[in-house]
């Protein structure tokens, strides 16, 4: 009996050695990858791919974009998405469907029974869809290689609108933070500017009286027409980002 103990514990402790080594190999791959690389659900990416901006939001398998590229087919803006040397921070469909939602509970205040869908903003909202669909689309080149946590301030394709991207630390275990390692994630953040700013901007502090701020959940895609980036889902609460930088309303 003292024996099969004794083999016991040794059996356990070379398990938990083993599960150390392959932790630490996990953890070797990881920071020895190449800084351009990016990860969605737990796997590693090359940044570049072979197809325009367009075909690379069709061609994602989750189809997080259905919506948005019926809204881009109906309304004819697949070649603003897609011009040569430009950086699209893509909403995804439950970015739509926060919008949808915010919509009908305003539609709601007068008449109970009323719904807003996606057939209402394609029959009444395309006009607004077309001119605002600017305001994701930086013209030039967005690298978070290029960025810093206080944010640059670039010029949107809409005229009258800024906007601030920032490269910021983050201590959220939600968003890859570990305490256990002396290197803290960085996390791209895309602030849609209501009223111009003067510099110094600091993208953390700027208020809601003066922009909405939305998490990046996905960044660095290099297509064969420009740069994407993926804002973060709108969620059932309504925050993460909502379809034309809009904020939650009760």
């Amino acid at each position: 009996m003292v024996e099969r103990s004794f083999l016991t514990i040794k059996f356990k402790e070379m398990k938990n050695i083993k599960i150390l080594y392959a932790f630490f190999i996990l953890a070797l791959a990881i920071t020895s990858c190449k800084h351009d690389d990016y990860f969605v659900g737990g796997t590693l990416h090359n940044p570049k791919v072979n197809m325009t901006t367009y075909d690379y939001l069709k061609s994602n398998k989750d189809q997080l974009f259905d919506t948005l590229l019926l809204i881009v087919d109906k309304t004819g803006t697949k070649d603003k998405i897609n011009q040569s040397g430009v950086t699209f921070f893509a909403p995804t469909d439950y970015s739509i469907k926060a919008y949808l939602l915010n919509k009908t509970l305003e539609a709601q205040r007068k008449d109970p029974a009323k719904r807003y869908t996606i057939d209402t903003l394609i029959k009444y909202d395309l006009s607004h869809f077309t001119d605002s669909i600017n305001v994701y689309i930086i013209p030039s080149k967005v690298e978070a290689s290029a960025l810093n946590d206080k944010g640059t301030l670039f010029q949107t394709a809409k005229a009258t609108v800024k906007s601030v991207v920032s490269y910021e630390y983050t201590d959220d275990v939600n968003l890859g933070y570990n305490p256990n390692s002396a290197n803290k994630p960085q996390i791209m953040y895309y602030t849609f500017l209501k009223k111009t700013l003067t510099p110094p901007i600091v993208a953390s502090e700027i208020s809601s009286a003066d922009g909405v701020r939305n998490r990046v959940q996905t960044s660095g895609i290099e297509t064969t027409t420009g740069m994407l980036h993926v804002l973060e889902n709108g969620k059932p609460d309504r925050t993460g980002h909502i379809l034309y930088f809009s904020q939650k309303r009760n």
